[in-house]
Order: structure tokens, then sequence, then C-alpha cells
């Protein structure tokens, strides 16, 4: 669940990136960040192994606009793939508000991408959480590969729930993928916590979720690709985008 930091006007949020082992979680939230300016983003941190390329997990804090009177801030992680450090991978989703699981589109990894489906349904429910329910979305990566499956099928293999679902590749600069997947799970997020914490903005009316998840969507894009647009108030509780310089 969100940590709500009334001192400082926070709403922080969790996000994970989920999926096999050299599927492209990191390489995902490595795109993310070189495509925000940097007054925008924290650091990345990163602990990389022989065996798997993220051991513990990056981390990447988000500021985006502001829900009601509090500002939203969104931190990034990515889990470890491979099965020896499921462990990890646990502790990574403690607190987790939503999950972009990215699949391998090779051929030959559909069997792991099920595997680390299965893996993420089940730590989920150790953590009293569900995978019915959080936020989730797909992302169908390395598409550029010769050897891939049609987004169809991994659709009927994964996507139980008819989830939204992205095609990207990764290493690809100027591939959208990345960012229409993350900008869609952002949007679910804020709608759910609308519903679970109706979040009210500072003359006390209720906030239209879905008109702020247009706003957030739309300061989102700006933000990363064509620069940075302030927003005004106009009385629905998003204000301005967090430019923390």
């Amino acid at each position: 669940m969100p940590q709500f930091n009334y001192k400082t006007g926070e709403i922080i949020a969790k996000i994970v990136y989920y999926g096999p082992s050299f599927g492209g979680k990191t390489t995902s939230l490595q795109w993310l960040h070189s495509k925000l300016k940097p007054r925008y983003v924290g650091q990345l941190y990163s602990l990389d192994t022989q065996d798997d390329r993220t051991l513990f997990f990056d981390m990447l804090p988000i500021s985006f606009g502001r829900i009601g009177w509090m500002k939203l801030r969104v931190k990034v992680y990515t889990v470890p793939g491979q099965v020896k450090y499921d462990s990890t991978r646990k502790m990574v989703l403690t607190g987790v508000d939503a999950v972009i699981f990215v699949a391998d589109s090779e051929t030959t990894r559909c069997g792991y991408n099920m595997k680390s489906l299965s893996n993420l349904a089940t730590n989920l429910t150790s953590k009293g959480m569900s995978i019915h329910t959080i936020p989730l979305v797909f992302q169908y990566n390395k598409r550029d590969l010769p050897n891939v499956l049609p987004v169809e099928i991994m659709n009927e293999n994964l996507n139980f729930k008819d989830l939204p679902s992205f095609a990207s590749i990764a290493i690809d600069p100027c591939d959208q993928g990345v960012l229409n997947a993350f900008v869609s799970v952002l949007v679910s997020l804020v709608k759910s916590f609308g519903l679970k914490y109706r979040i009210e903005n500072t003359s006390d009316k209720p906030i239209d979720t879905q008109y702020i998840a247009d706003r957030l969507e739309q300061s989102l894009r700006e933000k990363m690709i064509v620069g940075v647009t302030p927003l005004t108030n106009d009385g629905y509780g998003l204000v301005e985008l967090c430019a923390e310089d």
C-alpha cells in the first residue's frame, strides 16, 4: 500500500517490474531513467552479479503531479529473475502498489514467462495481495528478435484478465513500448488510489480520478518526450508537475 507522508505532503507509491531473467526489466528501467530529464529523477541504483543483472533492486524515484493537496511520488523497482533469488523478489514486493510484468517474446522463453507469472501470483499471495486485483500491465519485450511469439499468442498464454499489454524493444531509445506500459500502469494506479482511499482535493470535492489519470498521462508524456510544461490548478486537484530543483 502507498505511504502517506503528511509532513511532506506526498503519496509515495511503489511500482515493480517483474518477469523472467534477462527479459528486459532492468533495461526498461534504464530506458525510463534515460528519457526523463535529470531534474525530475533521482539517482538510479543497481547491483549486478555474475548470474543475474539485478540481485536486489534498481530504484528510480520519480515525482509527478499533485492529487488533491498531496504530491504523487513514484518509486520504481526491478526484481531478479532467477528462481534462486525468490526471497529477494518477495522482499521487493513488500508494499507494492502496481506491477509491470515484462515477458520475453522469444519463442523458446514461453515456459519461463508462465513460470514467472505463476511465481508473481504466489509471492503476492504471501504478502496478502492478489494478482487479480493489483494494478497490472503486461510488457512483451524483445520484439526486434527474429523468432518471437505473436502478441496474440502471448496474450493467450499470459493475459488472464484481458489487461493492458504492450509490445516493446527496451534497447531501442526510440521505441515507445516501455513508456506506453509505464503510463498505463500509472493510470491504473491512480484510479485504484481514488477507489481505495477516497482522496479529496483542497476544496473537499471528490476527485475525478479519470480526469487526473488523463492529465497525469499527458504530464508524463510531455516531461519525457516533448519537454516540461507546467499544468495550472483548475479545481480538480492536479496542480502542476513537481519540479523540485
